[in-house]
């Protein structure tokens, strides 16, 4: 619970939630991607998806252009200023990440990982 409380005070200073970094990552690596393959890849329901994209939108993070073979669907790629957020966040988020798991030895966060990665894939159905 600290880790994601944490991260999501680095993310609330720049007017964020959490899951919007997770889905400023997912369309910086696969951009352009449409609302309907973001929701399907970050679980949002498309119900809720509009409403959390504005948010990127509106702090100009991310650009909505027609697809010119659908026009119902939208192509999302990240503005100048998103990949700069972006950027930032994954330095910090890399930095908290360093503080958090300091404590550990480093064959003590490999264990950890490997574990969580095991629980992890006994989820998936």
């Amino acid at each position: 619970m600290a880790s994601f409380e944490g991260f999501s005070k680095i993310a609330a200073a720049h007017g964020l939630h959490p899951m919007h970094f997770g889905m400023l990552r997912i369309i910086d690596a696969e951009e352009p991607i449409s609302q309907q393959e973001l929701s399907s890849r970050t679980g949002i329901d498309p119900s809720t998806m509009v409403a959390r994209m504005d948010v990127l939108y509106d702090l100009g993070l991310v650009e909505r252009k027609r697809k010119e073979d659908d026009r119902r669907s939208y192509e999302i790629r990240l503005s100048p200023a998103g990949r700069k957020l972006l950027t930032e966040l994954s330095l910090q988020a890399q930095e908290f990440s360093e503080e958090f798991f300091a404590p550990l030895t480093r064959d003590e966060h490999k264990q950890l990982h490997e574990l969580l990665a095991k629980l992890a894939a006994s989820l998936d159905v």
